[in-house]
């Protein structure tokens, strides 16, 4: 188009192209944009973060659960496995939260680059009245967004999970508090509980044995594997043996075992064997089984029920407690009910 030029009267024509310094910024507004549309928690640009300290707070809380456990006469199942899950979220949420930063960096340089070297000039594609120019324009910029946007759409998917992560890593740091203050709450309980009932250790030392043994059971309705027992276990053995067996198998004694199967003070009532999931008519059976144990637990002097990936523990002052996922059917504990006495 001719226009009048102010300084001499000459007539001019004005160019189709714009300055670097407004392409520039042009290009600036995109690719900071393509950096900000990614969403973030909290403050504007901030990165989601994990629980404050989140080691320090689960050293802390595990020194409280080392100390109940040693009150309370034996680990403490559900609480050790809501510790760990807690751990296991801090862990990945910090993981998260590096990838992110890394991630985060790379977009950052790509507006960087777009931005110095005026690769894009989305404005044109609006202003320009040049057809080429907006086809190379939106070329260019159609150019960009295949060979750049898997980086930005990572951005955002790393940070949902960051933000999922530090989330679910607060919720287990809170489990276990709660669980910590909902036991200490049962310490006058416990205390009269396991005055009651002495420690007990296997007559056989925690060898092991074979059926007959002084330590062990004979005449049971069901195969005893592992026939190595404190009296109080034996005594509960009998009892559910006798009302609900024969059982696939009983497993006791387990050499080896740092927990309540090593010192004779654990059975499992199997309900299938080969690690299969058992029959509704079998399942069913565990039910009672392991209501039976809840209902007699006081009297038997039985310490806590796994089944079905829950545990009922008496210290706790009763209730089952959903378990974190071991792998497999038979470490959730679908095949068999364990019982561990005081």
């Amino acid at each position: 188009m001719a226009v009048l030029d102010p300084a001499g009267g000459r007539r001019t024509r004005r160019s189709g192209r714009r300055s670097p310094a407004l392409r520039r910024a042009a290009t600036l507004t995109l690719a900071v944009a393509m950096a900000a549309a990614v969403p973030f928690s909290g403050t504007a640009g901030a990165l989601p973060t994990a629980p404050t300290d989140p080691e320090k707070e689960i050293a802390k809380l595990n020194k409280r659960a080392a100390e109940l456990a040693k009150e309370y006469r034996g680990e403490l199942i559900a609480l050790n496995d809501a510790e760990k899950a807690a751990r296991r979220a801090a862990e990945q949420a910090e993981r998260l939260e590096r990838e992110l930063a890394g991630t985060r960096e790379v977009v950052g340089r790509l507006a960087a680059t777009s931005y110095m070297q005026g690769r894009l000039e989305p404005i044109s594609l609006f202003a320009a009245s040049d057809p080429a120019t907006m086809m190379r324009d939106a070329a260019l910029i159609e150019h960009v967004r295949i060979d750049n946007g898997r980086k930005v759409q990572n951005l955002q998917r790393l940070s949902e999970q960051a933000d999922q992560a530090r989330r679910t890593a607060e919720a287990k740091v809170e489990e276990v508090r709660d669980q910590i203050e909902d036991l200490e709450k049962q310490r006058d309980r416990v205390k009269k509980l396991l005055a009651k009932y002495k420690p007990e250790a296997p007559a056989s030392g925690g060898s092991g044995g074979s059926a007959g043994r002084p330590d062990g059971v004979t005449g049971t309705k069901s195969t005893i594997i592992g026939n190595s027992m404190t009296s109080r276990m034996r005594s509960v053995l009998l009892a559910i043996d006798g009302r609900y067996g024969p059982f696939p198998a009983i497993g006791c004694y387990r050499a080896g075992d740092p927990q309540d199967h090593g010192s004779g003070h654990a059975c499992d009532f199997m309900e299938s064997t080969g690690g299969s999931m058992p029959s509704a008519s079998a399942r069913a059976h565990g039910d009672a089984v392991a209501q039976y144990a809840i209902d007699n637990a006081s009297r038997l002097g039985i310490k806590y029920v796994i089944w079905r990936q829950r545990i009922w523990d008496v210290r706790s002052g009763g209730g089952w407690r959903a378990m974190e996922d071991r792998g497999s059917i038979t470490a959730n504990h679908y095949d068999h009910i364990h019982i561990s006495v005081l």
